[in-house]
């Protein structure tokens, strides 16, 4: 019976690891849908041209350099608020990129898995400026347009309570009825995170000047969600935002992985490629996943910066997203491999 028992269990755990879903899904079309934001400078916009560029758009690059070998192989689907769990929930994309605040809560409630942070940041308040305001006592007895579906709501209620301030929150469906009802002066302040507030400055009137309050209230996680059936997805996922982590912790820059031959001579460098090569069908990956990954968007610093940070248009400090190390809260799930079969 014990025997028995035991090769019903390494069926099952075989099989787990073994087992098609949404990750072969991807290889079999061959292209990764991902959901975005919809127009965001720095998280997720298209030009013109028709040419996608932002921190969202970057990370679902890299993922289908690392799955399929070609960072072009992604199609990408902004969308609202509102239909972001449910276009992700019904199959319509495969992760969702898009700026969404990781809470316990949503886990447990709607069915889905947070892979990391690909950024922190927290809520803030954008006022204009000739109403002398600049911090949240400035804001007792006012009325606040936020986007309906959001953490913020309930960080308002939070937040009067915590300072014993009245914050009114006047509630919208879409971004642009949030700033149109702001530029109609129906309310004092935008609340939404920092970094699509120093974006909504970008469509507003440039006649007008605005203040952004320099701090944060409260801690946002914007992570990558997949479904909670999707845990190969999940742990993919995971892989490659730590890869482009580890990458920057070890200096390894997307120069270096153009330049094949002197990555290889740095010793952590050529560690880091072996190790990562070593989870490469586990992960359902090709060898040289980290390699294509880091060579398509560079290291976590390097696409942070690209996007967010001094070489964007937002240029907002790194903060929280330096690394640990540097006194941040990024850092990266170590990748060691086991050595052996899935059951050791």
């Amino acid at each position: 019976m014990r025997a028995l028992l035991f090769f019903l269990s390494l069926a099952f755990f075989t099989s787990h690891c073994q087992a098609g879903d949404t990750l072969d899904e991807i290889k079999a079309r061959q292209m990764v849908r991902c959901g975005v934001s919809m127009s965001y400078p720095g998280l997720a916009t298209k030009d013109d041209l028709g040419n996608w560029s932002g921190i969202e758009i970057d990370f679902c690059r890299a993922f289908a350099a690392a799955v399929l070998g070609d960072s072009a192989k992604v199609a990408f689907q902004p969308l609202p608020i509102h239909g972001r769990f449910s276009s992700l929930l019904s199959r319509e994309v495969d992760i969702l990129a898009r700026n969404t605040s990781q809470t316990i809560g949503r886990e447990s409630q709607l069915g889905v898995l947070f892979a990391g942070p690909l950024f922190v940041t927290g809520q803030s308040f954008l006022v204009p400026a000739n109403r002398g305001i600049n911090d949240l006592a400035g804001l007792d007895n006012t009325t606040i347009c936020v986007l309906k579906g959001s953490t913020h709501i309930s960080n308002l209620e939070y937040l009067g309570e915590q300072h014993g301030l009245h914050l009114q929150p006047k509630i919208f469906d879409t971004d642009k009825q949030v700033l149109d009802a702001f530029l109609s002066n129906q309310c004092a302040a935008i609340t939404e995170d920092m970094p699509l507030l120093a974006a909504a400055r970008s469509y507003l009137p440039q006649d007008r000047s605005y203040v952004l309050f320099s701090g944060l209230y409260s801690k946002e996680m914007i992570s990558l969600a997949v479904r909670q059936s999707d845990v190969r997805l999940y742990l993919a996922v995971k892989a490659v935002l730590s890869a482009l982590v580890t990458a920057e912790e070890i200096g390894f820059t997307a120069h270096l992985a153009t330049q094949r031959q002197d990555s290889e001579k740095n010793v952590e460098t050529r560690l880091f490629l072996r190790k990562t090569d070593t989870l490469a069908s586990s992960l359902g990956f090709v060898p040289g996943w980290a390699m294509r990954t880091i060579e398509t968007v560079g290291n976590y610093g390097e696409m942070y910066e690209r996007n967010l940070g001094k070489a964007g248009t937002l240029r907002i400090e790194r903060g929280s997203n330096r690394l640990v190390r540097d006194g941040g809260m990024i850092y990266a799930t170590p990748s060691q491999s086991l050595h052996g079969a899935c059951l050791m």
